[in-house]
């Protein structure tokens, strides 16, 4: 019988644990034995990788990208963008996983985690970004194409060039998510309607209200596609010049795609009177974020009366009432699927929330923030 040593485990077991351990970690236990090093190097370890620029000084990740780079499946960067050296390093790692020669990149993910420089327009990340959804080099082997792109957290502003880049070069993406904190949303309707119609196998959409028209929800309800399962609508100042969906469209859409569920966000940005008549019956509203820091009373009834089937999480950022307290209620109790509740600068009485406990004993998450 083979004795048992730590060497001897099989090696599916070590690969399994070391997928746990951060990479400082998993490089020590490598040095262990040689099947243990053997295992540092298996491809499945390599798939998932989280590139972090927070405080180095100097460039770190050459010759993991040189030895595994072609495993890479899923990818997301953080960085402190504050520092000029975390800045240059991440747009080097955007710039070399561009140039990698067998490419398996399916997911990728990019995050500031800081805070812009004064009068920081980013457009290094937006040139790296472009580089990396190109047309690969000749001498590239592409296995996969991208199907998630998460640019969310990248508080810059991104032009039609760049979105367009990347939906003509990569057009089995399932999942887009533009819905960055950009002072200016600099993405046309023209630009996310060439998206819709390029990638036809989207299933997640995220993207401001001021880029959304009525044909382009015509087009997601098209039979010849994927049927979009998500779609989130970012609400905001530029909205006071934007032209409504009316509620025949999201009638029709809600009807050719019956699983749809959406996410309204209003912002502190969005003007009150364009909450109204941004909100429709008819809208599929599963996520609904109303942190406008003005009274919501009316809003939150809206969404009891109109979102019971659909409705599993609410955010509001607004002035406490007696007459909140009464909608939240009226909402915990109309709502079977609510499963998160968030108050925002107001307080709500120890009564309320037990009574909205007893109402949704199955909520996962009531979190009231008071100032």
């Amino acid at each position: 019988m083979e004795e048992l040593k730590w060497e001897n485990l099989p090696e599916h077991i070590v690969v399994g644990i070391f997928s746990y351990l951060r990479l400082p970690d998993r490089l020590s236990a490598s040095l262990a034995c040689k099947q243990w090093r053997e295992c540092f190097h298996s491809p499945v370890l390599w798939q998932t990788f989280l590139f972090k620029f927070i405080d180095s000084m100097e460039f770190k990740y050459g010759k993991f990208l040189e030895n595994h780079g072609q495993y890479l499946k899923r990818v997301e960067i953080h960085c402190k963008q504050d520092e000029d050296i975390n800045r240059e390093s991440a747009c080097t790692l955007i710039r070399m996983l561009s140039g990698i020669k067998v490419r398996r990149l399916e997911k990728f993910t990019v995050k500031f985690i800081g805070e812009n420089p004064l009068f920081y327009a980013g457009h290094e990340f937006i040139d790296c970004l472009r580089d990396l959804f190109d047309k690969p080099k000749q001498d590239c082997e592409i296995f996969y194409t991208l199907k998630s792109v998460d640019l969310s957290k990248l508080p810059i502003a991104y032009s039609d060039d760049l979105i367009n880049c990347l939906v003509e070069n990569n057009p089995d993406i399932e999942l887009l998510n533009i819905q960055n904190a950009s002072l200016v949303c600099k993405v046309s309707s023209v630009c996310i309607e060439n998206v819709v119609n390029r990638c036809r196998k989207l299933k997640s959409l995220a993207v401001h209200h001021t880029s959304v028209t009525e044909e382009i929800l015509l087009l997601l309800a098209e039979e010849d596609r994927t049927a979009l399962e998500h779609l989130s609508i970012d609400c905001r100042r530029e909205e006071k010049f934007g032209k409504d969906i009316t509620s025949e469209t999201w009638e029709l859409v809600t009807k050719k795609i019956p699983k749809l569920r959406v996410t309204l966000a209003f912002d502190t940005s969005c003007p009150m009177f364009k909450v109204d008549t941004i909100l429709k019956p008819e809208i599929p509203v599963k996520n609904l974020r109303l942190e406008v820091m003005s009274r919501v009373v009316t809003q939150v009834y809206f969404a009891a009366m109109n979102y019971s089937e659909t409705l599993e999480r609410l955010s509001v950022s607004t002035t406490g009432s007696e007459e909140l307290e009464q909608a939240l209620l009226y909402l915990a109790s109309k709502c079977q699927m609510l499963s998160e509740l968030y108050v925002f600068q107001c307080y709500l009485s120890q009564e309320t929330k037990q009574k909205i406990q007893e109402l949704r004993p199955n909520m996962k998450k009531l979190f009231i923030k008071t100032r």
